[in-house]
């Protein structure tokens, strides 16, 4: 209640007391002189509170003689009557006769009209002339009570408090209630409400404050938390009170249930009060939007929460905190997100702090997949006790979500995993692997095989698999000696019994012995391999023995292998079986055997696999067998059709042995001269040379050699410079003749041979690509950095974008990005691929910032064309969202999805739909995808995606018939499209969770 309602009940009180009530007593005379009748009759009218008449007779009195007594009473009167100026008569009297026993009685009659009249500073100076001991006794209880009042309404609480205490001690009296009533009123409005309590109850037993005592004490109780004897209390009083006060009543009785959780009593009050009492103020409508969310009115108190313009305080707090949860309630979930946000950011109440942030965090992961906030939750609470809680949320979304590389990494940072979380954990990285296989990923595969291997059980089928692919890894990686030891452990305890991985498991072991040239170990596993019944890969079996025993020099017995591979699986094209199996019957000494054989390369097409050795080598055969002019056939087509420029040197070395044992010196001359002027670099050159030099020198010219020399430049020796480049140009050959195993063994000699040598950035360069060519992503990698960080040679900038597209390539999108970025750098005509790259290798290794930053570029360069401006926008688009900037996205994917019949169109108008699912806007979810619909697009993924989210919506109202129609008419008209296609599998769970809902509110069951 209000200071000015406290003033009138305190005055009404006082009217009632003092409704007829004359002064106390008056004097009789003064000086011992006899009273005249007139002067007898004046003072028994006065004393009669007949003023007026009084009056007269003291001022005739008073000026016919000198009588003190009659001028005292005549000013006394005329105070009483409040005669025009009688304040003047007042100061000449009290000026004149400063001894007249008067003087206090006009003080207080003057006292009181200033009272009266609300001028409680002028009242409060007469009553300050006065005292108690001046005054009739029964005007003692009213000047006690006046003087503290006019000391409460000049707001000197604390002496009036002290001259009511003094009252109310005082014997009884019609002030006594008053007084008690005025001490309870300062101690409540004092906010000392046990001592308001103990002096309002006194208050109360006078019938003249049994009211509004009794509802000062209701709010007491409730300031003292006493909730049960407000809930007790209140309705009997409410009963009683005057209309004015019903509401507030009315409010603390629903406080208090509400405090109480009586949550329909707080709301039938509640109902009582607003009906008078509209919400004015933020406290209002706080304690409004309270009840409303007690019973579960959610919209209610959304309504009420969100008229509290300034949310800021400690109620904005619990206001927001409450905000959150009811659009929850409500469906709204993009709004129940900033209000968590807010709630969290200010910091009143700690628990609702931390609360409200776990929420907001968890919220923008599930809307916008940005998982920094709970990052930020985690840093401000690392000691809740929830990382494990988050890490796995975060983990399993990933999993639905098909992210298994963001599934492990969230499952890393929990330091123990529970059964549940170790099995989804082994599970991500055994499907990790499986991508990053696919991509040629093997050392990052091995990683997560591993942690696979390492979680699961030995005897399980998952375990072995996983070890077994761990092994393969090891393999592909080059640790020869890792993939042995687990190979050896699965076989020792018979893994995979009854897989066709199990049959091949000593196959994979030979393969490791052969890597390390164990080759009697390898032909060992070969056979147990090939003794499996009916292996698979028999025929590759077949030759890697003949290999080993080739390798030992068991030639009979590598023929022998390789027989049986050439009876059974013979190809003209294929020529290492039949190559091998030749020159293991000539190292046997079996010509005739090894020249039929090789004669099946003249089947073989030019471009097959070891098309020249084998040319060669028959050639050769050839001449040992007799048959020069078949011999010269195979070198001057081996010379016409190869590439590799050291088998071209060689066939005319060959064909100038054949000319010159022909005696026809000068065809073997031309011969050897195009070696040595065709291919100077070549290593075959200074053996063409030497043939020269002893072609001439039978014929007894020598000067023409020297002369020759001399004109070719070769007169001096080669210089180390000049051997180096010998060797490395021989090398070059090599890797331009495509034959790449072969270009590998030359380049590694040279990079060997030669560290630091001229060449040693192009060396690294060929090599890469020699690996990049046979399949071996991560190795060529390996030897593009190298070229990177030599910084010189002509191969620096393209190993930067080799190096750049394979990281992509293979999912390492942070090295692809670094490699992007040092290309942006560099020359101008990369500068828009490395752009693209970079936003592109941002996108997908989450820097979001990175990436909004190169969209923006791509979009502004006016290089783009129209695939990749929409490229640009949909990873802005996606890039904003993950980074919680809700609105701008939106904006974006709203332009994005003006087109939905290409792909990110489409997905822009799908999550345009799940935006207004999430902010509960159903009606605008139905309306959003009819319109997808029947924009023709042909995108039918993101369409089905579309009707699901319908489903959910219809779900949501209730209109469980209309989900369920929804739900199965995707299920019976979409096509799965190729890869990870979740929609008929989410359409399934939803249906088998519909029935069940369904049944169990009494409908149609599925």
């Amino acid at each position: 209640m209000s200071y000015m309602k406290f003033v009138a009940v305190c005055l009404l009180a006082l009217s009632s007391t003092l409704a007829g009530a004359r002064d106390a007593g008056y004097a009789e005379g003064a000086g011992g002189q006899p009273h005249t009748a007139q002067y007898r009759e004046a003072l028994d009218l006065y004393g009669k509170g007949m003023y007026d008449r009084a009056m007269l007779l003291f001022r005739e009195l008073a000026q016919a003689g000198d009588d003190e007594n009659a001028a005292g009473y005549y000013v006394l009167t005329a105070t009483h009557l409040r005669v025009p100026g009688y304040e003047a008569l007042i100061e000449e009297f009290t000026a004149r006769s400063q001894s007249s026993g008067l003087i206090p009685q006009i003080r207080y009659r003057y006292a009181l009209n200033l009272f009266d009249d609300k001028d409680f500073r002028g009242a409060a100076a007469q009553f300050a002339e006065l005292s108690r001991h001046n005054l009739y006794r029964k005007q003692v209880p009213e000047f006690l009570f006046k003087r503290a009042y006019c000391d409460f309404e000049l707001r000197y609480f604390d002496r009036a408090l002290l001259r009511f205490r003094d009252l109310a001690m005082r014997s009884h009296s019609d002030y006594t209630a008053p007084a008690e009533y005025a001490i309870g009123y300062i101690y409540y409005e004092q906010e000392d409400f046990a001592d308001a309590v103990e002096w309002l109850e006194k208050a109360k037993k006078d019938s003249r404050f049994t009211g509004i005592a009794s509802f000062y004490l209701l709010e007491c109780r409730f300031m003292l938390k006493e909730y049960g004897r407000v809930r007790e209390e209140g309705p009997q009083l409410m009963e009683t009170a005057p209309e004015d006060r019903k509401p507030y009543i009315a409010r603390f009785i629903s406080e208090a249930c509400l405090v109480l959780g009586d949550n329909e009593t707080a709301r039938k009050y509640f109902d009582l009060s607003r009906k008078s009492l509209s919400p004015r103020s933020r406290s209002d409508f706080f304690y409004a939007g309270s009840v409303l969310y007690a019973v579960k009115d959610y919209q209610g108190a959304i309504d009420s929460f969100s008229m509290m313009t300034d949310r800021s305080d400690s109620l904005g707090q619990i206001a927001n905190y409450h905000l959150g949860y009811s659009f929850i309630k409500t469906g709204n979930k993009v709004a129940a997100m900033g209000a968590f946000r807010d709630a969290s950011m200010t910091g009143f109440d700690a628990g609702i702090k931390e609360d409200a942030f776990f929420n907001y965090a968890k919220l923008a992961f599930d809307l916008n997949t940005d998982s920094s906030v709970f990052y930020d939750y985690l840093e401000e609470y690392p000691g809740t006790g929830k990382t494990g809680q988050i890490y796995s949320y975060i983990a399993i979304a990933a999993l639905y979500g098909r992210d298994y590389e963001g599934a492990i990494e969230a499952y890393d940072q929990i330091d123990e995993l529970d059964p549940d979380m170790k099995s989804n954990y082994m599970k991500a990285n055994y499907l990790r692997a499986n991508e990053l296989i696919s991509k040629g990923s093997w050392r990052a595969a091995a990683d997560c095989l591993r942690a696979a291997a390492y979680y699961s059980d030995r005897r399980t089928y998952f375990n072995q698999m996983s070890r077994y692919w761990l092994a393969e890894s090891y393999y592909r990686s080059g640790q020869y000696g890792n993939a042995l030891s687990v190979l050896m452990d699965l076989y020792n305890t018979s893994a995979l019994y009854g897989k066709e991985e199990s049959s091949l498991i000593p196959l994979n072991i030979a393969y490791c012995h052969l890597k390390e040239n164990r080759y009697d170990d390898a032909a060992r596993w070969l056979t147990e391999y090939l003794s499996g019944g009916t292996p698979k890969w028999r025929k590759e079996a077949l030759v890697r023995y003949g290999d080993c025993m080739f390798m030992q020099q068991k030639y009979r017995e590598a023929a022998a292998s390789y027989d049986k591979v050439l009876k059974d699986y013979f190809d003209a094209d294929d020529i290492y079986p039949y190559y091998q199996d030749a020159l293991a019957y000539g190292l046997a000494g079996d010509l005739s055997r090894k020249t039929s054989l090789l004669s099946n390369v003249l089947e073989a097409s030019p471009s097959a696999p070891f098309y020249p050795e084998a040319m060669y080598e028959y050639g050769r055969s050839l001449v040992a067998s007799g048959e020069p002019d078949k011999a010269a056939g195979c070198f001057n087509t081996l010379a016409a059709t190869v590439r590799d420029s050291s088998f071209v040197a060689r066939s005319y070395i060959e064909l100038g042995m054949i000319w010159r044992n022909k005696s026809d010196n000068a065809k073997a001359l031309a011969c050897y001269k195009k070696v040595v002027e065709d291919m100077p670099l070549s290593v075959y050159a200074d053996e063409a040379l030497l043939a020269i030099e002893s072609v001439y020198k039978s014929e007894n010219t020598p000067e023409e050699y020297l002369a020759y020399i001399d004109s070719i430049g070769r007169s001096s020796l080669k210089t180390e410079a000049e051997k180096e480049m010998m060797i490395f140009n021989a090398a070059e050959q090599i890797f331009l003749s495509g034959n790449y195993p072969k270009a590998m063994a030359s380049l590694s000699s040279y990079i060997g041979k030669y560290p630091e040598g001229g060449r040693i950035s192009d060396a690294e360069y060929y090599l890469a690509e020699c690996y990049r060519g046979t399949g071996r992503p991560e190795d060529a990698c390996d030897h593009y950095l190298k070229v990177m960080e030599y910084g010189t040679g002509s191969f620096t900038v393209q190993a930067a974008l080799n190096y750049a597209e394979l990281s992509y390539s293979m999912q390492k999108y942070r090295e692809a990005f670094d490699a992007y970025a040092s290309l942006y750098s560099g020359p101008e005509e990369y500068r828009f691929t490395a752009l693209v790259g970079l936003m592109r290798s941002a996108y997908r290794s989450r820097m979001y910032d990175e990436a909004i930053k190169y969209a923006g570029i791509l979009a502004e360069s006016g290089q783009a064309g129209e695939d990749l401006a929409r490229e640009a926008m949909y990873v802005d688009a996606k890039s904003l969202l993950a980074t919680s900037r809700r609105d701008e996205a939106m904006e974006v994917l709203a332009r994005l999805a003006e087109s939905t019949s290409t792909p990110e169109g489409a997905e822009a108008a799908f999550l345009r739909i799940q935006d207004s699912y999430d902010r509960g806007a159903f009606d605008e979810v139905e309306t959003r995808v009819y319109a997808f619909s029947d924009s023709g697009t042909g995108q039918n993924y993101w369409l089905a995606k579309a009707f699901v989210v319908l489903g959910d919506s219809f779900v949501d109202r209730d209109n469980l018939e209309q989900a369920r129609a929804t739900f199965e008419s995707v299920a019976e008209g979409y096509t799965p499209e190729a890869g990870d296609d979740d929609v008929l599998e989410s359409v399934r769970m939803r249906l088998e969770k519909l029935g069940k809902l369904m049944e169990e509110s009494g409908g149609t069951e599925l």
